[in-house]
């Protein structure tokens, strides 16, 4: 039987940014938006899949059955990591810088997660806490505050704050490093109020909170750097 829902919400996720956020600089995509998205989406699924199944339940790996059963888990930033690498080495093999690439694709893969978040709405609905005032997702009796929606809102925010950054080669390392940086704030926010089995955070808000430390930390190494080499060409030109 073919999950309506889960379908449903992939298209969202890959049509919209193709549709609706075009990349900076164009020729960054080449191809164009709709391809290049295409073929980092299909590699990160694959990977995070691949990774959740390895984690979960690794006697699984060799049944293909249980490797196509996508709603079981997948693991997200293990496939946001593959995303990119796939989107790198296209764009070296094209000639054109794989950070530029990575940070001109940012701002539609934010809009892309941001779509798929809100389209939990026909996944069976948006889990969250009990409230007065939300939404009930199927099976429950009692209204929850939907997430979900409110991470989705957070992503196209975060989307348009990068489409606001300059985009050139010499800063597109700082543009990638700070979407995922936003996008792992906002993963280890949302945590906290989404439900789960047993006390302490899940492994999902632990790399959640990793992946934002690291990030942060790359960009304060990107700053340092970016730092001493305009003192070192500012010392050149007075000389």
């Amino acid at each position: 039987m073919m999950d309506i829902g889960l379908l449903v919400s992939l298209i969202v996720t890959v049509a919209v940014p193709a549709v609706f956020v075009a990349p900076r600089p164009l020729h960054a995509a080449p191809r164009g938006v709709l391809d290049t998205i295409l073929g980092a989406a299909a590699v990160g699924l694959l990977v995070g899949r691949l990774s959740a199944v390895a984690l979960d339940d690794p006697g699984s790996l060799t049944r293909l059955s249980s490797l196509l059963v996508i709603r079981s888990g997948v693991e997200f930033w293990p496939g946001l990591v593959a995303a990119m690498a796939w989107l790198g080495l296209g764009a070296r093999r094209e000639g054109t810088a794989p950070w530029l690439r990575i940070a001109a694709l940012a701002p539609a893969a934010l809009v892309g997660w941001a779509g798929y978040e809100a389209t939990c709405l026909v996944r069976g609905g948006c889990p969250g806490p009990p409230t007065t005032i939300g939404l009930r997702p199927e099976g429950l009796t009692s209204t929850v505050f939907p997430v979900g929606l409110v991470v989705a809102g957070a992503g196209v925010v975060a989307a348009l704050l990068l489409r606001r950054m300059s985009s050139s080669e010499s800063t597109a390392p700082a543009v990638a490093l700070t979407s995922v940086a936003l996008v792992g704030t906002i993963r280890s926010v949302a945590s906290i109020w989404l439900p789960h089995v047993g006390v302490g955070l899940t492994r999902q808000h632990r790399s959640s909170i990793v992946m934002t430390v690291l990030a942060l930390a790359g960009l304060g190494i990107v700053r340092l750097r970016t730092g001493r080499q305009s003192v070192v060409g500012g010392d050149c030109t007075i000389a």
